[in-house]
């Protein structure tokens, strides 16, 4: 019995047959300007809560409306360069951003047909139901945040600004409970900005996280 060695045709020059060479799922400049949206979205609803303070226990707010639906605009261009990073690691990690990326154009939706309607009791029951999108957007959110923390891809700081910023709607829950509308709305804003509009800052500046 004799073994033929064929010569292979493939070019070990040829950069094109290195994995190397494969395409980076998302470029440089799409998580820079996710990173703006994200600092850009959250200091503008910071801004809109502070400003309507306790009005919002009046009733639905054009200002608030307008300022968070540019913070669902950022949340998801940060939920996208997660998803194509993989920073919630393979496979069923993947299912975590990829469900909220459904969600969040809803939470989106909803604020947009809260325009007409002086308080949220007067929402139909469709635009009701719609309406727990935002709350299962923000625990998903958290759960992003421990899926990063956990899968360890991003180093540093950005392995754990997401779990911070996740924790948004727990802590401005606790803030409700223990302190008031006046100051949930304080520490509330606070928040927005030390971790959402950290994020966003972070991947303007350094758009190449992994």
């Amino acid at each position: 019995m004799s073994v033929h060695i064929q010569p292979s045709n493939v070019n070990p020059e040829d950069s094109s047959s290195r994995p190397s060479a494969v395409a980076p799922a998302i470029s440089p400049g799409r998580v820079r300007l996710a990173g703006v949206l994200l600092a850009v979205g959250a200091a503008a609803w910071a801004a809109g809560t502070v400003i309507v303070g306790d009005k919002i226990q009046e009733g639905i707010q054009t200002l608030d409306s307008i300022t968070g639906m540019l913070f669902v605009v950022g949340v998801f261009a940060l939920v996208e360069v997660v998803l194509r990073t993989r920073g919630t690691g393979d496979r069923w990690g993947r299912v975590i951003p990829a469900g909220l990326l459904v969600l969040l154009p809803v939470a989106f939706l909803v604020n947009a047909l809260s325009f007409g309607y002086a308080t949220y009791d007067d929402f139909p029951l469709a635009l009701l139901i719609l309406d727990a999108s935002w709350p299962l957007s923000q625990i998903g959110m958290l759960v992003l945040g421990v899926a990063v923390a956990v899968t360890r891809r991003y180093q540093g700081a950005l392995r754990w600004l997401p779990l911070l910023a996740g924790m948004w709607f727990p802590v401005s829950m606790v803030a409700q409970i223990v302190g008031g509308s006046t100051v949930s709305v304080y520490v509330s804003a606070a928040w927005l900005l030390g971790t959402h509009s950290h994020i966003g800052i972070r991947l303007a500046a350094s758009p190449r996280i992994v």
